[in-house]
Parts: C-alpha cells; structure tokens; sequence
C-alpha cells in the first residue's frame, strides 16, 4: 500500500481462467469515478443479512449499522469499461477480536483495517466483471442497466430491475457541502464475502484526490413493486426515503482489485 504513485501499476499479474474467457490478477482500473454514501440503519434489521456469512455488522452509538450504497462509473479497465453498485454493510468477523472503535480505523491505511463491507449486492453492466466477480470471489452479482452521472455535488444514480425494467431504486440530489474536503489518503477499501464456503477479506487499493462530505439534499427511493432480491434488501433495512449521512466522492481515480485472502 506504500507503492509510489507514479508506480501504482507496477505489479505482477497472473491468468485466471473463468467458465468463459480469463481474467488477470489483480485487475487495474487506470480511469473512473465513484461515489460513496453512507447511511445508517436500525442494527436488529442488519443482522439477519449477515446470518451465515461468518461476518457480524459492526454496531454503533444508538444501537444503529452502517450501510453503503457504492456507484462506479469504471471507463477504463483491464476488463473494459461497464457500472456497478455496491450494497454492503460494515462488519468485521466473528472468528476475529472485536475491533472496538470503527470509525477511526476507517481513517488509516486498509491494509490495517479489521473491519470491512460485506457485499450483499453487486449489479454491473458487464458479462464479464459478472463471471469474474460470481467465480473468483462470489461476489453477488447481476447484470443489469445501471446509470452514474456525478457533476460537482449533483449526484444521480439508479439500477434497473432486470425484469421489470423499471428502477430497482433511484438517489438523485445534491451532495451536502460540510465535511473535511479534499485528501488523497485513506480511500482504499476492503470488502468481505464468503467464497467458497470461508469468509474472505477482499483490499481494493485506490489512487484517488477525493471530497467526503456530510449530508445529503436528496432521498433514497426504492421501488416497492420491484420483487428483487436488492429491493427487499433495501427494505427490510430500512432504508426506503432515507438521506445518506455522509458521502466519498471523485469523477477521476485508479484502482488495483486485489485476489482476496481467505480469513482463518
């Protein structure tokens, strides 16, 4: 995580074979943008959707979860370009010490985080960030239409039901302009799921000069005749007409997707 900017990429990769076609490891993003909103839900209606995964969401003051809800907008990557939607709650796992305090650790280098985001749903644009996403990590994945259009603080993004072919859910305003402003640290991530039956902790190294912002002018709307499994998800915690408390955002960065570590 030390590596000098100007070498971010300078790294090793290996092929990976998938059911159709083959992958690099890890895998560059040279070009895109994200932005990530934060919300917090009641912690009894988190719990249930990490029953299972060897992962328990962290809990925080008033008995409430940390949830997050990441757009991508990838345009140039050693997979080609395509969106994606992360929803994941913030957790850490059972089989390790009880982190303690959270949020601080959210402020160093990744590589030193004991905490991370369990993906509970993963829709992309692409067929093959899908097979590699399902078969090296068993992220959750679906294909489907996804819209990113980040302007400044203007923000607006929506994922299509696959079926329905109507939003999923939409969140569409104006980012909130509190916050500690610019940085160029601390943006790299670690992501959890369970591969092959063990929990796995995931680094994803970010070479970013983003903003975070507190506040949001702008409510999250989940489609409730939608019967897919994201919307329920979005609903049973809570989340339906909720505002994001905090956001991570910038139109330009890079990205190195590591393999993943299985957690002993």
């Amino acid at each position: 995580m030390k590596r000098k900017l100007e070498g971010f990429f300078d790294l090793p990769t290996k092929k990976v074979r998938l059911s159709q076609g083959e992958v690099d490891l890890p895998i560059f993003y040279s070009d895109y943008g994200y932005a990530h909103f934060l919300f917090w839900a009641d912690y009894p209606k988190v719990v249930p959707k990490l029953e299972g995964t060897g992962f328990t969401p962290c809990k925080f003051f008033g008995a409430k979860a940390a949830v997050l809800l990441n757009f991508f907008e990838y345009r140039q990557t050693a997979i080609g370009p395509y969106n994606e939607v992360g929803l994941s709650i913030l957790c850490y796992a059972k089989t390790l010490k009880n982190p303690g305090m959270f949020l601080p650790q959210l402020l160093r280098d990744a590589m030193h985080w004991r905490v991370g985001a369990y993906v509970i749903n993963l829709p992309v644009t692409s067929e093959i960030a899908y097979l590699a996403g399902k078969e090296i990590w068993s992220y959750p994945k679906f294909v489907t239409p996804i819209s990113v259009d980040l302007k400044g603080r203007q923000f607006r993004g929506q994922v299509e039901d696959p079926r329905l072919h109507k939003p999923i859910f939409e969140l569409a305003g104006t980012i909130g302009w509190l916050g500690p402003g610019l940085s160029n640290s601390s943006a790299s991530f670690i992501s959890h799921t369970t591969h092959q039956g063990k929990p796995l902790r995931i680094l994803t190294e970010v070479d970013a000069r983003f903003k975070a912002n507190l506040g949001f002018r702008g409510r999250l709307a989940v489609n409730e005749q939608s019967e897919h499994d994201m919307a329920a998800n979005l609903l049973d915690m809570g989340l339906q007409d909720k505002r994001p408390i905090f956001t991570m955002y910038c139109p330009k960065a890079r990205m190195i997707l590591h393999e993943g570590v299985p957690i002993e």
